[in-house]
């Protein structure tokens, strides 16, 4: 059965602030697990532990201090839930605890603990100075008013009490991240023998199981989960808020680094180009269009070159949203946070949240809509997906692009498109999955649409409407069918046009002028006159004495509208001719006729007989069998 709480929490402060000792006195586990970190005595990358208490089931990453090693430090604190922000009280605040309480606030971590810690080698005087200054550091932040606890890893003192206050912290997780797709950020890949390639992280959501199978990314492979364990014990499902451990099948250990993602298949989009609302530290130098950063985005680190939107500096201090382009691609979510360090000098220097992981590139000189559109993607869930349902236009974009894209689940699209769609602001016009385009986009399509169709007509005599292929493929090029289906029976239902023949026609024009209906009626007599002698159309033209062209225009009407019919080879015959013939042929008395026969029976040329007899077969008045036409009653 699953445990009650389970979390993650972190630990942050300065080089040698007893943190790696607190969280030994907390759990009994020593995270120092490299050779070279027990020679020297100092964290170098991360370490992990854990314990449980009274129901909850805690996870510690233990990060390196030194400012060597706040690469590492950022790829353990990405996962986290909560900071345990380490100060000892024989040095107070310093730099890196100044920068490792900034990181964990860029990185929107909302609760922790303040541990001041070697209480027993300073008087109380100096643990009130550190508890003291350790307020100030706090002060409006997300750890002002939190619990400062003064503790000893050597004797023991105080660490009841802060047991106790990360037990109340992890009572407060909210539960909604254990329903989302199941990420994975991965912070240590290695091998075990007779198991193979092994991969460990903070599950920051979902679940996972054994036997599952899960996206590796950005790679795109599919690997399954051989065996799990959480807190080194084998398990059959690992939840989020817990460290787990995950053998893989289906991969190498080559293929494996610190910095991918496990993810649930088609979850999370990969990319190189995000939208982010970017926060510069009140300490931070100017950052300008084109500037080039160090990025690092849960466990991954890499170079990103940075965009300002809101003008083309970025102010300490101030926020502004702006583009990166990064050198490599990773998978990221709507609300991921980020951190991002300066190359030269190595600080750090900023971070943000993640506005659209797959955003379009904006041109060099933004325009209003723009900026509108920037506006919507920090708005409500249904501001954002109708912007980028607005975005797609005339392709539409399905509940499953989505929801990779906004991070929340299928069903959550739905809800939130909703209310949009009842107003008519979005149309879903194809299910399972559902595919939505804009209001916008579709009113422009409509009136387009009567745009083609109406010059058409007007090209030339005899036009009713444009063939449906050729409009819709007009209307959106390359489109698969069935979008185009779905898009014409939305602007079939708005009014935009009307379909029959296999013609897109334009609603109150499905006759033609009244002097092309004169001339047509004139053309069509001629070939009744002329019978089973049909003339060509120049013979026509010549002697109704019209453009060929008009006249050729007004033929086609004529056989959509029936007078005439088209025979295979393109002859054009007056359709009581043919009916004529089929009831001469029933009335005979014979059952079957050979081509000879026919020809001599009605008067024919061989060149006329073969196509007309084509005809009579297609329309069931014959049948070929053999050398023959069997003659069929009118009731076949």
């Amino acid at each position: 059965m699953r445990p009650m709480h389970r979390f993650v929490v972190g630990t942050a402060g300065h080089i040698d602030h007893g943190k790696t000792a607190l969280v030994r006195g907390l759990t009994g586990i020593d995270a120092d697990r490299l050779p070279e970190e027990k020679r020297r005595g100092i964290t170098i990358d991360l370490g992990f532990a854990h314990a449980e208490w009274d129901g909850v089931r805690v996870s510690f990453v233990d990060v390196p201090g030194h400012e060597r090693f706040v690469r590492n430090m950022l790829a353990g604190a990405g996962g986290i839930d909560a900071v345990l922000l380490v100060i000892a009280a024989d040095e107070s605040v310093m730099p890196q605890t100044r920068e490792h309480f900034e990181i964990v606030r860029l990185l929107g971590i909302r609760r922790g603990v303040i541990a001041v810690t070697k209480v027993d080698r300073v008087g109380p005087d100096l643990v009130g100075v550190t508890v003291s200054d350790a307020a100030d550091m706090v002060r409006g932040s997300f750890l002002d008013g939190a619990a400062v606890i003064p503790v000893s890893a050597r004797t023991g003192e105080g660490l009841t009490d802060l047991r106790g206050a990360l037990v109340a912290l992890a009572r407060d997780e909210p539960a909604m991240r254990g329903r989302r797709a199941a990420r994975l950020p991965v912070d240590r890949a290695f091998t075990v023998a007779g198991f193979g390639p092994v991969v460990t992280g903070s599950l920051v959501s979902g679940t996972l199981s054994r036997e599952q199978r899960l996206e590796l990314l950005p790679a795109g492979c599919v690997v399954r989960v051989r065996r799990l364990e959480v807190h080194g014990r084998e398990t059959a499902q690992a939840w989020a808020g817990e460290r787990v451990s995950a053998n893989l099948a289906g991969v190498e250990l080559a293929q494996l680094s610190r910095g991918m993602v496990l993810a649930t298949p088609a979850a999370f989009p990969t990319t190189t180009r995000l939208t982010v609302r970017l926060e510069l530290l009140a300490t931070s130098p100017p950052l300008e269009s084109g500037d080039r950063v160090s990025f690092h985005h849960y466990s991954a680190e890499g170079r990103a070159r940075v965009r300002v939107l809101d003008g083309r500096v970025a102010r300490p201090g101030s926020r502004s949203r702006a583009q990166l382009r990064l050198a490599a691609p990773i998978a990221a979510s709507p609300g991921d946070r980020f951190v991002i360090r300066r190359l030269t000098p190595v600080e750090t220097i900023g971070g943000g949240v993640v506005l659209d992981p797959l955003p379009s590139v904006l041109a060099s000189r933004l325009r209003p809509e723009d900026l509108t559109a920037l506006d919507r993607l920090e708005g409500s869930n249904e501001e954002r997906l109708t912007a980028w349902v607005d975005a797609a236009r005339d392709a539409g974009i399905d509940e499953v692009l989505l929801a990779a894209r906004s991070g929340l689940d299928q069903e959550e699209v739905r809800g939130a498109l909703a209310p949009a769609v009842a107003a008519g602001r979005v149309h879903a016009l194809r299910r399972s999955p559902d595919r939505f385009v804009g209001e916008a986009t579709l009113a422009r399509l409509a009136a387009r649409a009567a745009r083609e169709i109406a010059a058409h007509l007007d090209a030339g005599p005899g036009a009713l409407g444009l063939s449906r292929s050729t409009l819709l493929s007009r209307l959106i090029p390359s489109a698969e069918p069935a979008w185009l289906e779905a898009v014409e029976r939305a602007l079939v239902a708005r009014g935009a046009y009307v379909l029959a023949a296999d013609e897109a026609r334009l609603p109150g024009r499905d006759d033609l002028p009244g002097k092309d209906r004169d001339l047509s009626e004139r053309i069509a007599e001629v070939y009744r006159r002329r019978g089973l002698e049909p003339p060509s159309v120049g013979e026509v033209a010549d002697a109704l004495r019209h453009r060929q062209k008009v006249v050729e225009g007004l033929v086609g009407y004529l056989v959509k509208r029936g007078p005439l019919i088209r025979l295979p080879g393109g002859w054009l015959i007056a359709r009581e001719a043919v009916e004529d013939v089929a009831r001469k042929l029933r009335s005979s008395g014979r059952r079957n006729i050979a081509v000879g026969d026919f020809k001599e029976m009605f008067g024919l040329t061989r060149r006329l007989a073969i196509p007309l007899l084509e005809h009579l077969d297609a329309t069931k008045v014959t049948r070929r069998v053999g050398e023959l036409r069997e003659i069929l009653p009118a009731s076949s």
